[in-house]
């Protein structure tokens, strides 16, 4: 079987589709890894082939250039929502004509055309795609491919779409409108396929969050659960690392953003949330860039600041881990059974995606906990992660979660089922 996985050049997408790749490479399947140049090569250091298709997408150069214009002020369309504005029709169409406009179109169009050819040269069973790389399920469709997506968040994409399309039914037939179908028609029109809802949530989907964080699967959609596996890339086990902490070890990590997310307005600035932290009798490791160390002046002495460390190797040295709610930093937690305290407030911040949902599900699972808003003080910080230390029932609400996890099927327990997939697509 051919199997192609397909990310835009966004390497926190890509990272979470290689255990997959790699298992369906191990069970003697041929694997490509296609994207744009600017990922190919951490795609190379992955050991799978990569495949550059089209030109690089200028989506972050867009939202600094939106940011500038004042964009970045307004909340924007969060897809996390469950109120009665965010469930009706107005917030719906706005919501995705403005993620149309300004996400999925500037980084889906420019390998569009490259990846159908590529495609339906190489004409593979089977494509897996992260979610917002629409290109990839219409050059499935155009060579005939079966495609499933593989989540790396929670599957906002689906409900939302559930929520439109039913509110959508309401009206006539004549005053619908569908910016996302409409979008995906003229992808599919401009490589000779035509439009189907199976370009927007797949064939199937690989969902890796277990039961009680994961949302429920929208009507229509097949959601195959897929335990998570962290992979970080190519990574070195630092010797400090290997030695017995004497002090319990909290991790801080804010992923790997650049730092228009540290500006004014954060109520509590980055050299401060490390100094809560560090007020524990506590070895704090902070995972932080060069960009992001800038201006933190003095360092307490139990705070430890790296680059780059491995998650998959720090986190279960780690008794609690404080980050700002990304997807990958929050199942790696789970999959080790740590406490979390999440900042959702320094998460991406033109976009709010699924930061404060998942914060939620882990707080009220006793996962860990969430501070946002006012709450989101020095003195509160602290007063949290001792909670997460010192409470054995966060401890104990991780690890539930950990063996749910553990539960789900692996990437190599997928195999069959995806060859079954393809199986079916070519019969059909």
């Amino acid at each position: 079987m051919r199997v192609l996985i397909v990310s835009q050049a966004e390497k926190t997408h890509l990272l979470g589709l290689i255990p997959q790749a790699w298992a369906l490479r191990a069970a003697g399947h041929e694997v490509r890894v296609a994207s744009q140049p600017a990922l190919v090569p951490t795609i190379a250091r992955t050991g799978l082939p990569a495949v550059s298709v089209g030109r690089d997408h200028l989506f972050h150069q867009l939202l600094v250039t939106l940011k500038g214009l004042g964009f970045g002020d307004t909340a924007g369309f969060d897809m996390a929502r469950s109120d009665a504005e965010a469930e009706g029709l107005e917030y719906l169409s706005e919501g995705y004509r403005e993620f149309v406009r300004l996400w999925w179109h500037p980084v889906s169009a420019p390998m569009l055309d490259d990846l159908t050819d590529f495609c339906r040269w190489w004409r593979p069973d089977l494509v897996l795609w992260e979610p917002t790389t629409f290109a990839a399920p219409v050059a499935a469709r155009a060579s005939g491919a079966a495609h499933a997506r593989v989540l790396w968040g929670l599957d906002v994409f689906s409900r939302t779409r559930s929520r439109f399309l039913g509110r959508l039914a309401e009206l006539p037939a004549g005053d619908r409108e569908d910016p996302l179908a409409e979008w995906l028609q003229s992808c599919a029109e401009r490589v000779g396929t035509d439009f189907s809802e199976e370009l927007v949530s797949g064939q199937a989907t690989l969902d890796p969050y277990p039961a009680g964080l994961r949302l429920p699967p929208a009507p229509g959609t097949r959601h195959i659960p897929l335990r998570y596996v962290p992979y970080n890339g190519t990574a070195v086990v630092p010797d400090w690392l290997r030695a017995p902490g004497r002090r319990r070890r909290v991790c801080l990590t804010l992923g790997s953003g650049t730092p228009e997310r540290f500006d004014d307005r954060f109520r509590l600035p980055l050299g401060e949330l490390l100094e809560a932290i560090a007020e524990l009798d506590v070895e704090v490791v902070a995972t932080l860039s060069a960009e992001q160390t800038a201006g933190l002046g003095s360092i307490p002495g139990n705070v430890r600041v790296v680059e780059h460390v491995p998650l998959h190797a720090l986190m279960p040295r780690c008794s609690a881990v404080v980050h700002h709610g990304g997807a990958g930093t929050f199942c790696t937690a789970v999959a080790h059974g740590v406490p979390q305290l999440i900042l959702p407030e320094f998460a991406m911040a033109q976009y709010a995606f699924d930061e404060s949902l998942l914060a939620a599900n882990v707080t009220e699972l006793e996962g860990g906990l969430t501070l946002e808003g006012t709450e989101l003080t020095g003195k509160e910080v602290t007063r949290q992660v001792g909670r997460l230390l010192d409470e054995p029932r966060f401890a104990e609400g991780a690890r539930r979660l950990s063996e749910k996890s553990r539960e789900m099927p692996s990437p190599a327990d997928l195999v069959p089922v995806l060859e079954d997939l393809a199986a079916r697509r070519r019969g059909n």
